[in-house]
């Protein structure tokens, strides 16, 4: 699972609690970072670390929350939070995406550019075939995914490549031009790439700016953006009540 805005994820870790136990270990590290960027000391983190943990001890063996405790500080205070990261993608690599064969293609090709650049451009990285099918939005089989990665690679931009005995992907395509895209919002980031290839059908939000397709006529704001209007609106129609009925 990609995680895009670690602040995000971690409040709403905290407000809601773990989400999957497959991802425990994860969360613990995130939400170590997060208390880590407000300010928090170490003793304080590990205390608030553990009260989370005992609320949901279900989830645990009683005899190993002190190691999964441990192990959680180890790494979170060794990184800082990932949020408020911006990609930029440039006319050159959007062209490059545009050469392959189908619309399915090159949107797989950004998607794995977009996180390539996300984690910082490292020699390789690796991302599931589950992330990668939600975020382009292709739906594929196992065996039709992996046709689908080797006729990119067969392209030269991509590359799988072999180390300490796993498979990661190696970005090969052309850097250093004018960046046309910057992607600071990752809720349906496959739209920023299908709004330059096909602009006659999206817009673009006009509170946060990023492009969305449209689902009703004189629409002006994204999903993620109407939903915070209503909730403002809601709020202010609350105070006006309750001020009438004073």
């Amino acid at each position: 699972m990609i995680i895009f805005d670690e602040k995000k994820y971690a409040e709403n870790l905290i407000k809601n609690g773990y989400k999957n136990e497959k991802y425990i270990v994860m969360d613990n590290i995130i939400l170590v970072k997060y208390w880590k960027s407000i300010g928090l000391s170490e003793d304080e983190i590990k205390n608030k670390l553990r009260i989370f943990m005992v609320k949901f001890q279900e989830l645990f063996n009683d005899n190993i929350i002190k190691y999964k405790l441990n192990s959680a500080m180890k790494v979170g205070m060794k990184y800082d939070l990932l949020t408020d990261i911006c990609v930029g993608i440039t006319n050159k690599e959007i062209e490059q995406i545009k050469t392959l064969e189908t619309i399915e293609l090159q949107r797989m090709m950004f998607i794995l550019l977009t996180v390539w650049r996300f984690k910082g451009s490292p020699k390789r990285f690796r991302i599931n075939n589950t992330d990668l099918m939600n975020l382009s939005g292709v739906k594929l089989n196992s065996n039709t995914f992996w046709d689908y990665i080797h006729q990119i690679t067969k392209t030269n931009l991509l590359s799988m490549v072999e180390y300490r005995n796993k498979s990661y992907y190696q970005i090969n395509i052309e850097e250093n031009w004018e960046i046309v895209l910057h992607i600071n919002k990752f809720d349906n980031v496959i739209d920023y790439y299908m709004s330059i290839i096909e602009p006659e059908k999206y817009m673009f939000c006009d509170k946060c700016g990023v492009p969305f397709l449209p689902t009703g006529n004189n629409q002006k704001y994204c999903k993620i953006c109407w939903e915070e209007r209503n909730r403002e609106l809601w709020r202010e129609n609350k105070r006006k009540h309750r001020n009438v009925q004073v």
